[in-house]
């Protein structure tokens, strides 16, 4: 996808017919508004992210989208990821897909990812496995690890292809490793349950940790349960439990908002409060967790 360079004083790098050439903001200014699609593109996206001229993401989307309707597979395979991503709804999810399989045609590895996932899901095109399958694998050939994502889930549950929960490790594993952050969280769970692997608990931690890091609430909650639990490969720590249910708690997961409610109920892992239990138990209720409100009414005929 043409990017500009991180440093605006070096210009923006374009693809011509003769190869990719340097030119700078003065010039992407004259291309653009000469109607030039490659000129828009570069032009929207200097103002949707700020390089060489002040963040103006009106301006950015208004050039992105009359490059696209030029045929631009580059602004169209933008525009559909900040789609997907919810910054952007100047379309809806029909056209969306539409552009994904524009992009994913030109060779585009995220529109290859985003068109792949609609025909995974059957989003506004027939479901089909197999078809999605290709698109996931030739985005991943180009690098994408949340195509190897997608690829590891359909082994997974033998979507399109023969179920391998092995080779599923193997593609969230490497797609973790990559920095995938789903991936991440996936191939901790295959850690923890020993689906396609020998369980082992504190890889698992140290998966989820990754994830946990970079803000995944889930591997947060998961955290907490496996110190809760402990085992063999990972010793209890009560407190170490409760500070990621918290986390994940101060997240919105719910589940997590009861743990810690309980935690402080109990003295488990944190000072004993019943203030703060109760603050917690009520949080977990107004989402709809019966187990919590099952609790309060106990608390409350005490």
């Amino acid at each position: 996808m043409l990017m500009p360079e991180k440093e605006p004083d070096k210009g923006f790098i374009i693809e011509t017919d003769e190869g990719q050439t340097e030119v700078g903001i003065e010039e992407i200014e004259r291309m653009a508004e000469e109607g030039d699609p490659i000129g828009m593109y570069a032009l929207g996206m200097a103002y949707l992210f700020g390089h060489a001229v002040g963040q103006d993401s009106g301006k950015g989307y208004d050039l992105l989208e009359k490059a696209a309707e030029k045929g631009n597979p580059d602004a169209k395979a933008l525009l559909v990821n900040m789609f997907f991503e919810g910054d952007y709804m100047g379309f809806d999810t029909k056209k969306a897909v539409e552009y994904a399989k524009d992009a994913a045609d030109a060779g585009i590895p995220e529109g290859q990812l985003y068109y792949g996932i609609a025909c995974m899901d059957g989003n506004t095109v027939p479901q089909d496995y197999e078809e999605a399958m290709r698109q996931f694998r030739a985005s991943a050939k180009q690098g994408n690890s949340e195509a190897r994502n997608s690829m590891a889930f359909m082994y997974l549950e033998g979507l399109g292809v023969e179920k391998d929960e092995a080779k599923a490790f193997r593609l969230f594993k490497n797609a973790a490793s990559a920095g995938n952050i789903n991936a991440q969280y996936q191939t901790g769970v295959c850690y923890e349950t020993g689906c396609g692997c020998t369980a082992n608990l504190d890889k698992a931690r140290e998966w989820y940790e990754k994830a946990a890091s970079s803000g995944d609430s889930y591997a947060m909650d998961r955290l907490g349960i496996i110190y809760y639990n402990g085992s063999k490969d990972l010793k209890k720590d009560p407190e170490k439990s409760f500070e990621w249910f918290l986390k994940a708690a101060s997240d919105g997961m719910v589940d997590s908002m009861y743990s810690v409610g309980c935690y402080y109920l109990e003295g488990f892992g944190v000072e004993r409060d019943e203030t703060e239990a109760r603050k917690w138990l009520n949080m977990a209720k107004d989402n709809g967790h019966k187990t919590a409100e099952e609790l309060l009414e106990r608390l409350g005929r005490q």
